[in-house]
């Protein structure tokens, strides 16, 4: 490791930067970079400034100023195709204060910054959803510092906008639900799905589970929007301490670690959708740790192939999950008729032994006989078997 030109970049007053989790491919640059931004604050006259610089040219290839700064926070969508600026900022007087998203679409010609809705309560946590393009974020209007009770909050859900061709359309207000306990954004890895928490809160330990992607029926006022917004469950898990999804994005541990307080340790697993699996009780629980995923070993041609052809491979695997199911209730079936034939079999013995012992005391043989009707046409009777299914419950689960 060795000091970039050997020499120093040097940004006055700089208060924060953030490298992007990925490489972008910005429009009409072919040479190799890698991109972080950083902030300043206003300097004498000077305004605050974000900036976005390239490395290892150096070069600065986007800058915005801002007035009224009390401070600025640095978000990056996880493939670095936005950066998300949330900046707060004060009235002349200084006794009031809003916040303003500014929003870098780093892919675009010559990275344009639009601006998102004025929110004048307080942003108190952000996040994007992975490889996507909406966001989420929890508000309060009350104050933020060390209480006896948690402030109430507001969870706001933004999307863009439907748009022609490959661009991606403004940024619009999707939903916002008030009066809340949440403070905390769970997205899955593989976007869609997210969990609204109440974390290390000792009167409340909601779950929300909310599908951005929901299939049934889309409100009128949605129509544009590229969201679907729908509540899939709720749940409560009193203690909450951390949430996390496992890689794939199917499963959520929630755990309550005797690390922050000593009550009811132990951890809960749901599914994606938010129906619990499993609840267990453990003493003295620290942590969880899902399994990492390990990438792919398919090309992304050979991953393109398998989309593309998914409904044949799903036909191919519906049709062997059939048979399994019919060899499943063949075994059924013939375990039922093993077991009809072994208490045949102990029918027959018991009788024989009866017949034989009625023979030795000189008794009728068959107590009954001649009171049982016969066939007109002496033809022996014939025991018909039946078997009869009853399907008590079916369900139908969604899996990602």
């Amino acid at each position: 490791m060795n000091l970039l030109d050997k020499t120093t970049i040097k940004i006055d007053g700089v208060m924060d930067f953030e490298w992007a989790p990925a490489t972008p491919q910005r429009e009409g640059v072919k040479q190799y970079e890698q991109l972080f931004c950083y902030w300043t604050p206003e300097i004498g006259s000077n305004p605050a400034k974000v900036g976005l610089m390239s490395i290892p040219s150096k070069q600065i290839v986007r800058t915005l100023n801002l007035f009224s700064v009390t401070d600025a926070k640095l978000h990056w969508q996880s493939d670095a195709t936005y950066l998300s600026v949330k900046v707060d900022r004060h009235s002349k007087s200084k006794k009031s204060q809003a916040t303003t998203l500014e929003i870098f679409r780093i892919k675009e010609k010559g990275v344009p910054v639009e601006v998102v809705d004025t929110i004048k309560d307080t942003v108190i946590n952000f996040a994007w959803e992975p490889k996507g393009d909406r966001f989420v974020i929890i508000t309060t209007s009350e104050p933020t510092g060390p209480t006896a009770v948690p402030p109430k909050t507001s969870v706001s859900f933004f999307c863009p906008e439907k748009a022609k061709g490959p661009t991606v359309g403004n940024f619009k207000h999707l939903r916002t639900l008030d009066k809340k306990n949440s403070n905390a954004i769970y997205w899955s890895p593989r976007g869609r799905f997210v969990v609204i928490a109440t974390v290390a809160n000792a009167q409340n330990s909601d779950l929300e589970f909310y599908d951005l992607d929901f299939e049934g029926e889309k409100p009128e006022s949605d129509k544009d929007l590229t969201a679907n917004l729908q509540l899939t469950n709720t749940a409560d898990h009193y203690g909450l301490t951390d949430i996390q999804w496992d890689p794939a994005g199917r499963f959520v541990a929630s755990w309550a670690s005797v690390w922050k307080h000593a009550m009811e340790n132990g951890y809960h697993i749901y599914d994606f959708k938010g129906e619990q699996l499993r609840e267990e009780p453990v003493e003295k629980f620290r942590q969880l740790a899902w399994r990492p995923r390990p990438p792919t070993l398919l090309s992304k041609e050979e991953q393109k192939q398998i989309r593309k052809n998914l409904r044949e491979y799903s036909k191919t695997f519906e049709q062997e999950d059939a048979e399994r199911g019919a060899s499943a209730d063949l075994a059924v079936v013939e375990a039922r008729r093993r077991m009809l034939d072994e208490w045949l079999a102990w029918r027959a013995s018991v009788d024989a032994e009866v017949e034989e012992e009625r023979l030795d005391r000189g008794l009728p043989v068959n107590p009954v006989e001649g009171l049982v009707e016969q066939p007109e046409n002496g033809e022996e009777q014939q025991v018909i078997e039946e078997i009869v299914e009853e399907v008590i419950e079916e369900t139908e689960e969604i899996v990602p």
